[in-house]
């Protein structure tokens, strides 16, 4: 057994999150829970829990940091470079950095999941640009077509701040059907 003081040691402690502790922001028409911001891991990696309704998703992007999800509930189509893939209840994906991608959940019923970032930091990037709501199931606010407008060009600079870039609306529509594209439309009050 090797001696106390040759085991290294840092000086960050532990950290717990709970539910009713967690910011809860909506991004369009998903609701993301920040489990573990940045600042509790020294910037190395965050973690959300994702509540996508039917239709729901991020808009097509990239950005430098890597991102892996779980899916706990339901199923998400996810787009990366020119592929489309179903990931069911239980699939696990890692989306490399700089890689152009999105997801949709284009089901019926609602999808959970689980996304580790690393490193850090787009969690605050969805809190700069999302509304707080009190849970992780409280439903979006209706969309203000007015304030959606503004947000859409304020994008690619948000997004710029956070090593990340907006990619067109349309990059992955020729994966999709236009029945799909429409179903995402709705969702996110276009």
């Amino acid at each position: 057994m090797s001696k106390t003081s040759t085991v290294p040691t840092t000086s960050r402690t532990l950290t717990v999150s709970l539910p009713k502790d967690r910011p809860n922001v909506c991004v369009g028409a998903d609701t993301y829970s920040i489990v573990l911001k940045g600042s509790d891991t020294d910037e190395k990696l965050s973690v959300m829990d994702f509540l996508i309704p039917p239709g729901g998703g991020p808009m097509p992007h990239a950005h430098e940091c890597e991102e892996t999800f779980l899916v706990l509930e339901g199923e998400v189509v996810v787009f990366c470079h020119d592929q489309r893939t179903l990931a069911p209840t239980g699939a696990a994906v890692n989306v490399p950095g700089w890689a152009p991608h999105t997801f949709h959940n284009l089901s019926t019923v609602p999808a959970r999941l689980l996304c580790i970032i690393s490193p850090a930091g787009l969690e605050r990037e969805f809190m700069e640009i999302g509304p707080s709501v009190a849970t992780r199931t409280t439903p979006p606010p209706p969309p203000d077509p007015k304030k959606m407008a503004e947000l859409k060009k304020q994008m690619p600079e948000i997004a710029a701040r956070y090593n990340a870039r907006v990619l067109p609306p349309d990059t992955f529509d020729f994966l999709m059907s236009e029945e799909e594209r429409q179903m995402v439309k709705n969702a996110n009050g276009e």
